[in-house]
């Protein structure tokens, strides 16, 4: 009874989540999202942290991100969902008056960046899920074979699939930013779904073995 539940709450999560997806996808995190940018550079190394208090205070309706560029030490990139070219002005000025820098406005481009793709985002996480995914789905039909195959594989697949998609649902729903974060989450509730059914069905394994042996006890 608990079970079927639990299986009926996670399929109501996941219609209700397709819903909300079909009518306004997920809310993807800045990094994913349409944005522009633009990047600063100077002889200097930035301060990261006091060029993010700049950017935030002219673009003040909008989220700002403020990050390093991987080839450059001394660069960064300052990301909004929309940027005006007085607001990049203003920023560039106050970075200059701020931090005695020299960076020049008329050389600093805006760039317009298109939406990554849901597929894209996830992708490269699904080769190593699919590898792990298989390789747990052998260790559990050889190590509690003894419970049915079918019961086993049906439990083992079905379980850890619902689990994700619900969750993923419910980022949906509750408009969190989708992204590195959330994806890092998933990954530990698909560790937590494959430890709880492997208590699930060590606890069932042992309540054979159990009930084998004082089976065997009471013919003896």
């Amino acid at each position: 009874m608990k079970n079927k539940l639990l299986y009926l709450i996670l399929i109501l999560i996941i219609i209700f989540g397709a819903i909300v997806y079909a009518i306004k996808g997920f809310n993807k995190e800045l990094n994913y999202s349409n944005r522009q940018e633009f990047e600063i550079s100077s002889a200097s190394t930035l301060d990261e942290i006091k060029i993010e208090e700049i950017a935030k205070s002219v673009i003040t309706d909008r989220g700002v991100k403020v990050q390093k560029l991987e080839r450059f030490n001394n660069a960064l990139e300052i990301i909004s969902t929309s940027i005006s070219e007085e607001e990049k002005e203003n920023i560039i000025n106050k970075i200059n008056e701020e931090c005695n820098e020299s960076i020049s406005n008329e050389n600093t481009k805006i760039i317009s960046i298109t939406s990554t793709r849901i597929i894209d985002i996830l992708k490269p996480y699904l080769l190593p899920a699919i590898i792990t995914f298989s390789a747990v789905l052998l260790y559990f039909l050889f190590l509690y074979n003894k419970l049915g195959i079918k019961m086993v594989l049906m439990k083992a697949i079905s379980i850890p699939i619902l689990f994700e998609i619900a969750y993923y649902a419910i980022i949906a729903i509750t408009r969190i930013p989708f992204g590195r974060i959330t994806n890092s989450l998933a990954i530990g509730i698909y560790i937590l779904s494959i430890g709880a059914l492997s208590i699930c069905f060590q606890n069932e394994k042992e309540k054979i073995i159990m009930e084998e042996k004082n089976k065997k006890e009471n013919d003896e």
